[in-house]
């Protein structure tokens, strides 16, 4: 998506997260999914791309390698907490989730609706 933006190009990309939350809360699992996604789009937007462009003419794969690894090993973290909190979001969306009680709510609201079948109605 980043290499597509950087280009111009005006094609829309669409992007599904797939998961299966057999051990983990899905509203948690999406939420953190969610921000490794930024987290790994921001990474993009710090390749040097003529750096790489150049290492990739040259076939030179150690470089681009090098290249790639420079905007991927970059801590963002702070930069994507910024970004939320300038958004109106939460600096850290897991423990805002959590302190909501979000999940406690919606459990104990099925347990109420349960019918005599044990399925929630």
């Amino acid at each position: 998506m980043a290499e597509a933006c950087a280009r111009g190009s005006q094609t829309r990309i669409d992007l599904m997260i797939d998961q299966s939350h057999n051990v983990t809360d899905p509203i948690e699992s999406l939420v953190v999914s969610a921000v490794e996604i930024q987290r790994a789009y921001v990474q993009c937007l710090l390749i040097d791309r003529p750096a790489l462009e150049a290492a990739q003419a040259a076939n030179d794969a150690i470089m681009a390698a090098h290249v790639l690894k420079q905007a991927f090993r970059t801590d963002v973290g702070p930069l994507l907490a910024e970004g939320r909190r300038q958004a109106g979001g939460a600096l850290d969306p897991i423990a805002c989730y959590r302190a909501s009680g979000y999940r406690n709510k919606v459990a104990s609201e099925r347990k109420a609706q349960q019918g005599s079948g044990g399925g929630i109605v």
